[in-house]
């Protein structure tokens, strides 16, 4: 069954729908009685446009799956407090929220989709239209909106102790006519503040984390090089970390590990023309390279020439030593 309150709709069980009980204690007390969406002694959901924010507070324990349907609003920036229970946006999994979690998301030119899961649930979900993006980007520059679907979602960040406080103090705000939304829109930015720190430090730890992995693949590179099966997946199950993580440390560097395998054969390769008389082909041959005519191409765009050259410049600057040594 669908109902709705301002702009955002739910769609419950039939054995879910509202009956005339009082619903448990509401966590943000300026919801009223008036915002309720679902009102009944295990559960309620209770919804609020406030000019141009919005509230919504979810608890209870539910019999079976269900959803919330955000509005069409693509300059909302939403942020969505997962205490209890699990929820996942428009079926994404790494939109996935589960208990002590939260995310940011900006809204879409479509009704976006918030599936509950069966169970214990307690989640709150606030959000703000935008009127100046540039603004508010340049306040809080990593939640600048994403202008392509394949641009990655803001990250998941557990709820600490700063996000717990601000909610106890909105916790006590009264429903009062004048003040009300100027103290929701505060403390939205306080949350926002939050959480945009939170994604610097996951940033930032991510990144010293991606140096570690770089260097532990580069080394087993280094030894491991001759492998004919050596790969990102192989490496990465090597030093124990994922495909993407090791993808991501990489592309930091502005390189991929094809390119890094290739890069250390390479230089291996210019080592055995400088030290021994083996013949392309045979080099080519023991660093893996499809073809010789591979190899010497890989390595011309490496050096800028040739490897018969690299062994003639080689060669003579070792007979040039050897005169001066005399």
């Amino acid at each position: 069954m669908t109902q709705t309150n301002d702009s955002i709709r739910i769609s419950l069980p039939k054995s879910d729908v509202a009956g005339d009980s009082s619903p448990p204690g509401l966590h943000l007390n300026f919801l009223t009685a008036d915002d309720f969406i679902l009102c009944e002694k295990k559960q309620y959901v209770a919804s609020r446009q406030q000019k141009d924010m919005y509230v919504m507070e979810v608890k209870g324990t539910f019999e079976s799956d269900w959803h919330i349907e955000l509005p069409a609003q693509p300059d909302c920036f939403w942020l969505l407090f997962q205490f209890a229970g699990h929820s996942q946006r428009d079926k994404a999994q790494h939109t996935a929220l589960s208990i002590d979690g939260y995310r940011g998301f900006y809204g879409m030119s479509r009704p976006q989709r918030i599936g509950i899961k069966t169970g214990r649930v307690w989640m709150v979900l606030l959000g703000l239209n935008i009127d100046n993006a540039k603004a508010f980007t340049s306040e809080w520059p990593l939640l600048k909106k994403p202008t392509t679907a394949a641009q990655p979602y803001f990250s998941r960040i557990n709820i600490g102790y700063r996000i717990k406080q601000i909610f106890k103090k909105m916790r006590q705000f009264a429903d009062t006519p004048y003040s009300l939304h100027g103290k929701i829109q505060d403390h939205f930015c306080q949350l926002t503040d939050v959480y945009h720190q939170d994604l610097h430090d996951k940033v930032r730890s991510l990144h010293k984390e991606d140096i570690v992995i770089y260097h532990e693949a580069i080394e087993y590179i280094t030894e491991h090089y001759m492998d004919e099966d050596i790969n990102i997946d192989t490496i990465a199950e090597r030093i124990h970390v994922s495909s993407r993580k090791l993808y991501r440390a990489f592309q930091d560097k502005h390189m991929t590990v094809h390119k890094a395998i290739q890069t250390i054969r390479l230089h291996k390769g210019r080592e055995l023309l400088r030290e021994t008389d083996d013949s392309i082909d045979i080099i080519a041959f023991q660093l893996n390279f499809s073809t010789a005519h591979y190899f010497y191409k890989q390595f011309v765009q490496c050096f800028g020439h040739s490897p018969t050259k690299e062994r003639e410049m080689y060669r003579k600057s070792k007979k040039k030593k050897k005169r001066g040594a005399l």
